[in-house]
């Protein structure tokens, strides 16, 4: 017998049959900030850790940039993991594309306002700016 964390029963575990496990999932996404900082994107299979509560905070217009491409590119990875295995969830698959948009555009817009996030995105063909500081992860030189 096994059981999930949720107490639902898998009979056919032990088969390897896995497209005849119920997940009981209904797939209601949280919000995608929510979701990055909960860790999940999927509301119903979401398990709060004791009474932890996480909320990163940001202090100007670029950690706020910066704060919305790792939030999609969060979202992006949780859903790409779910359509793995259920690719033909059009909902999702909805969704996936909308964040990826969302995360190509907040990308463009940090390029072009703060220079590039890696080395193979530079807007200047003739110069190196990758190597200007400071770079993304650092606290503006502090």
């Amino acid at each position: 017998m096994f059981f999930d964390i949720n107490n639902n029963y898998f009979e056919d575990y032990l088969n390897n049959d896995i497209d005849s496990i119920n997940f009981n999932r209904n797939n209601t996404l949280y919000s995608l900030d929510e979701g990055f900082n909960k860790g999940n994107m999927f509301e119903d299979i979401y398990s709060k850790y004791k009474n932890h509560v996480y909320k990163l905070k940001v202090s100007s217009e670029k950690d706020e940039l910066l704060y919305k491409i790792q939030m999609y590119t969060f979202a992006l990875k949780d859903l790409n993991l779910y359509l793995d295995v259920n690719p033909t969830d059009e909902s999702i698959i909805r969704k996936y594309n909308e964040v990826n948009n969302l995360l190509k555009k907040s990308k463009n817009e940090y390029i072009n306002s703060y220079g590039p996030l890696c080395s193979n995105e530079s807007n200047d063909d003739n110069n190196w700016e990758w190597i200007n500081n400071p770079w993304p992860w650092d606290k503006e030189g502090k």
